[in-house]
């Protein structure tokens, strides 16, 4: 998974020529007027300036060189995406390669993909099609077979909304688990077993389990998890060394969201991870 940093600064050597934005950030945030003005500028070397009272994006529907598909619509009819094929065909005015980009593509209905297809199947080395969407099995697999996928993550995105979506009592709760890990590599290896549960202070398994009983109640499993990753990363920025328990973190984090639809209890991931937090630290 890359940051959009890392995205935006390796555009110019991705040479497909239709990406799929794919991020869990878009389930609560539209693409930012900055995030955008940046893929502007790294996509087609245009410079979009955003005024007082007028969005990047009211401004870049009205340059000739940028298509922007409705961004209020639940549902993306033909109607509004006819005119891509046409566009598609003609030289940029101004711009390096035109572009078509397509917020939250999941809203397109069979007709409207196959408005966009067209244009796909006969890739213009001057056009460049940027989809975005929150959940890659929400697309339509006609569309995303002639796509190059990109996974990212927003980093400012995230903590905002970690601020604004956890309560900073359950937020402090789950730092406190982080902070509890200790530096005992050997342990990280281990499956949470007998062993590693008899070591653990019995009040704190308690508080463990209630504390993962009420976060999964009140919590989307994806939230609770860019929650513990940003959490981690806070504190390795901090701590050099405490780079092996993040790499243990993350890696339960990424089986989690693996076996998501295979195994859906997220109390049962949390206890997991929780208490591997506190395995040698109780005494």
């Amino acid at each position: 998974m890359k940051t959009f940093h890392d995205f935006i600064t390796n555009l110019k050597s991705i040479k497909h020529h239709a990406l799929l934005l794919v991020s869990r950030q878009f389930e609560n945030n539209d693409f930012s007027d900055e995030h955008f003005r940046l893929l502007v500028k790294a996509s087609c070397q245009i410079d979009l300036f955003k005024s007082e009272n007028t969005s990047i994006f009211e401004i870049a529907a009205h340059h000739s060189d940028i298509f922007i598909a409705d961004r209020q619509r639940k549902i993306l009819r033909i109607e509004d995406l006819k005119a891509i094929k046409e566009l598609s065909l003609y030289q940029p005015n101004e711009g390096s390669r035109r572009l078509f980009f397509i917020e939250n593509c999941e809203r397109m209905n069979a007709n409207s993909a196959n408005a966009l297809l067209k244009a796909l199947e006969e890739p213009q080395a001057h056009s460049i099609f940027v989809l975005t969407t929150k959940d890659l099995s929400l697309v339509l697999p006609t569309v995303t077979s002639r796509c190059l996928k990109v996974f990212l993550h927003f980093t400012d995105i995230e903590k905002k909304n970690i601020v604004s979506e956890i309560a900073q009592d359950d937020y402090k709760a789950i730092k406190l688990q982080v902070e509890a890990f200790k530096n005992s590599i050997s342990y990280l290896n281990q499956s949470l077993s007998e062993q590693i549960t008899s070591s653990i202070n019995p009040l704190k398994l308690k508080k463990i389990i209630e504390l993962s009983e009420k976060l999964a109640k009140e919590y989307k499993a994806h939230l609770l998890q860019d929650t513990i990753v940003f959490i981690t990363c806070e504190r390795l920025k901090k701590e050099p060394d405490f780079l092996s328990v993040s790499k243990f973190i993350l890696a339960q984090i990424s089986e989690w969201k693996n076996n998501e639809s295979l195994n859906p209890s997220t109390q049962l991931w949390l206890i997991r991870i929780f208490t591997h937090f506190q395995v040698a630290s109780s005494s």
